[in-house]
């Protein structure tokens, strides 16, 4: 074709209108494919870690055992035990003074007293009255389970006069923590009827009972200090001798095991 003939007279071949545009296409297409691949994200990694130390000598404060958010000072002395497996708090057991009496007796304990603390444990708000209770902390991380014993000798006194037949039962235990229930160690028995022989109270199987449990013997809570709960009992029989003014007094020895 000559590019001196008359505009009209010039003829393009259909066909090379069709390939100039396909080709157009096709290399549009081809330079936004390589686009992406020039916009691929290169990845890299980094390392997270943590490392662990035994709470060999830690202490965990004793809780409310009816709110176990709260930490509390209770009014009794506070003697716990070593370990990342202790026994933080047990509560004095008390039946108060009572009239000499030819009758069996039951004679049940009075609550126990506790301040609670603010997050700087700092006394704030009223006391209150609760149940007695023990409270255990299994720290050790191996969740393995533990188990929690308790003995009792006979009430004596100074002199050694014993309250021949008196009996030291617990019951209506209640179980509390911060934990989900589904953790929580379990009740030996309803009713436990203490002596020398070591009773077994709350056993923790293989992943229960890590971190702090409260076992109060009552739900009991109340304003007034001369208020008892029927969780604890102590049976005195009508042929026990008593002898008046005189102080009769039992020692209880809880035993943590750390095997359930």
């Amino acid at each position: 074709m000559s590019l001196s003939q008359p505009l009209h007279e010039r003829r393009i071949p259909m066909k090379s209108l069709k390939i100039g545009f396909l080709s157009a296409i096709l290399f549009a297409s081809f330079s936004s494919h390589g686009l992406l691949v020039s916009a691929a994200e290169e990845a890299a990694q980094s390392d997270s870690h943590v490392m662990f130390y035994a709470d060999d000598s830690g202490t965990t404060t004793p809780i409310d055992p009816t709110d176990p958010s709260t930490s509390v000072t209770p009014s009794d002395t506070v003697s716990p035990s070593q370990g990342a497996l202790r026994i933080d708090y047990a509560s004095q057991i008390s039946f108060g003074e009572q009239q000499i009496s030819g009758s069996d007796k039951d004679y049940y304990a009075l609550l126990t007293e506790i301040q609670p603390l603010n997050d700087k444990s700092e006394p704030v708000g009223p006391k209150k009255y609760v149940a007695p209770y023990v409270q255990v902390t299994d720290n050790r991380g191996a969740n393995s389970g533990w188990q929690l014993s308790l003995a009792s000798s006979p009430f004596k006194t100074t002199d050694g006069e014993e309250l021949r037949g008196a009996q030291l039962s617990l019951s209506n235990a209640q179980v509390n923590s911060v934990l989900p229930t589904s953790f929580a160690p379990a009740v030996s028995s309803s009713s436990i009827t203490l002596s020398n022989t070591p009773q077994n109270i709350l056993t923790a199987n293989t992943e229960k009972g890590m971190g702090t449990w409260t076992n109060a013997f009552g739900n009991n809570t109340d304003n007034s200090e001369q208020s008892t709960t029927t969780g604890i009992k102590l049976h005195v029989p009508a042929e026990s001798k008593k002898l008046a003014d005189e102080k009769y007094q039992s020692t209880l020895t809880w035993i943590l095991s750390d095997t359930p």
